[in-house]
């Protein structure tokens, strides 16, 4: 009892704010918070540089942005090397030495093979200049640069999700969207180049993050020359990940590509200003998922588990997604109307169906940890892609016929087919909780209120009465979540000094919290 009075007293030396700060460090949550920091500090950057970006830019800019970044993001996830699957088995059990050519290797193989595909967009689009004289060759030929850029940085970040690094993931978010804030101001407002600047920006951003990942790993001495066994690795794998990956990388081109034909590129615009609010919150919720995901594992191998960890974890994310998507339903024009100075009024009728998406994307995490854990993912990933590949046959005619809604639909047809194959697979192995009732009522629920905003036009107090009434109701569902978060939050932030008269009760509270797993 002694040598653990001792050990808290020790712990509680020192500042108020130090003491908070190692708490929060060393704790789950505390991980949580600072990925969720720099997702909340990139979000801040984003939504103010689209009122000063769109006063001199419109949708049709935005929609060759849009365009040209879906090439980009398709070859970064098929020109990845083998990454996903070499670094995850490998990477953690090897020595330094072999981790450092590990990482070279890669990082050689991803930016040869993305170099040589910026190489064939530069020569096609000289080659048919004539017919693309809506896509400034600048543009092109920033968009080729930036793909073996973003190969390497994709690399470096899934490094350091298998080292459980996720500071310095933050790192390079925060300093990533830094940079494209100031970079994209200055070439727009400085040196006015339009729509170019936007792709100046993102290739500031891209670059810095990789300097950021390439510092980190250099400090731990991780850098080397490549390595014959790990090129020739990557070689192998390379097929597999690059099929995931084009099909993956191919349905948003395919998406922005056909929109531009059958619309034009003012369509892609609006439907890339509406992701952007989707990906925000799909980023948020990779800040619990990355930290969390080890645990669900542990759980789905625990035949008596209940996921208890991983419901108390993903149930304010979907509580947070709800409320977004109640608020955007009844007052998203205004909100897109203020950012995007009412050039992007139309996506505010797509964003609550794509905050819909998220909510599905996120459930059924037990059922996906245990797939994963009992080596089914293949066949997961494998039934995923046959999903895509036969929606790939239904976007023609869907866009020719209801343009971006029929898109979402789709959408969120393919995202619930999947989780339901999910779910299927997973009940073979065991019994499958059920955690998603928010994310159900506030499905449903933003869907109710978009149609209903949409077909009865309510007026306005009307419109915020049911607002407040759907976040009422969310809470009340959601209660014993957020009072778990509340504890937590208390127990982490507010821990006070163990005297030797409470220290037993001190003692219970941590060891009833950790058991928890919320610590």
């Amino acid at each position: 009892m002694r040598a653990i009075e001792m050990f808290v007293s020790k712990d509680d030396r020192g500042s108020a704010p130090s003491r908070i700060l190692g708490r929060i460090r060393k704790h789950f949550v505390g991980r949580v918070v600072t990925l969720a920091a720099a997702t909340a500090f990139t979000t801040i950057l984003s939504i103010a540089l689209l009122p000063l970006v769109t006063q001199h830019l419109g949708a049709s800019d935005y929609g060759t942005y849009g365009l040209l970044m879906s090439m980009v993001v398709l070859v970064g996830a098929a020109a990845d090397g083998g990454a996903s699957l070499l670094v995850p088995t490998h990477y953690g059990p090897a020595s330094a030495f072999e981790r450092a050519r590990l990482f070279v290797s890669l990082a050689v193989f991803a930016c040869a093979g993305a170099s040589a595909a910026g190489l064939v967009l530069i020569i096609l689009s000289t080659w048919h200049h004539g017919t693309h004289q809506a896509i400034p060759q600048a543009a092109i030929v920033l968009s080729a640069v930036l793909m073996p850029v973003r190969a390497v940085t994709n690399v470096i970040v899934m490094i350091f999700w298998v080292a459980g690094r996720g500071s310095a993931i933050a790192a390079q978010a925060a300093i990533q969207s830094l940079v494209v804030f100031v970079s994209t101001l200055a070439a727009l407002l400085e040196f006015t180049m339009g729509g170019t600047s936007l792709f100046i920006g993102a290739l500031c951003g891209q670059f810095a993050a990789l300097c950021v990942g390439l510092v980190t790993l250099g400090r731990h001495h991780v850098l080397s020359f490549p390595s014959y066994n790990w090129l020739r690795r990557a070689v192998i794998t390379a097929p597999t990940t690059a099929v995931s990956g084009m099909v993956d990388g191919t349905r948003g081109f395919a998406e922005n590509a056909l929109l531009t034909s059958t619309i034009g590129l003012h369509a892609v615009g609006i439907l890339s200003h509406a992701r952007l609010y989707h990906g925000l919150l799909i980023s948020f919720a990779n800040a619990v998922g990355q930290n969390l995901w080890a645990k669900s594992l542990e759980e789905a191998r625990n035949p008596h588990s209940s996921f208890e960890v991983t419901r108390s974890a993903w149930t304010p994310v979907q509580i947070t997604i709800t409320c977004a998507g109640i608020i955007f339903a009844f007052v998203g024009k205004e909100i897109v109307d203020i950012i995007g100075n009412g050039k992007f009024t139309e996506a505010a009728a797509y964003i609550p169906l794509l905050f819909v998406i998220a909510l599905i994307q996120i459930i059924e995490q037990p059922a996906t940890a245990i797939v994963y854990a009992s080596g089914q993912a293949a066949s997961a990933t494998w039934t995923r892609t046959i999903i895509t590949l036969g929606n790939f046959v239904l976007f023609y005619p869907t866009i020719i016929l209801f343009g971006i809604t029929g898109i979402v639909v789709i959408c969120i047809i393919e995202t619930v087919a999947y989780r339901l194959y999910l779910r299927m697979l997973a009940s073979r192995e065991r019994r499958v909780p059920f955690q998603d009732h928010v994310a159900v009522f506030g499905s449903f629920a933003i869907i109710a209120e978009t149609a209903y905003v949409y077909w009865a036009v309510p007026p306005l107090f009307m419109q915020l009465a049911l607002m407040t009434a759907g976040i009422a109701t969310l809470i009340v569902i959601g209660r014993h979540s957020i009072s778990e978060m509340i504890s937590v939050a208390h127990q982490i932030v507010l821990a006070r000094r163990l005297t030797h008269n409470n220290l037993c009760d001190g003692v219970d509270i941590l060891g009833q919290t950790a058991g928890s797993g919320l610590l």
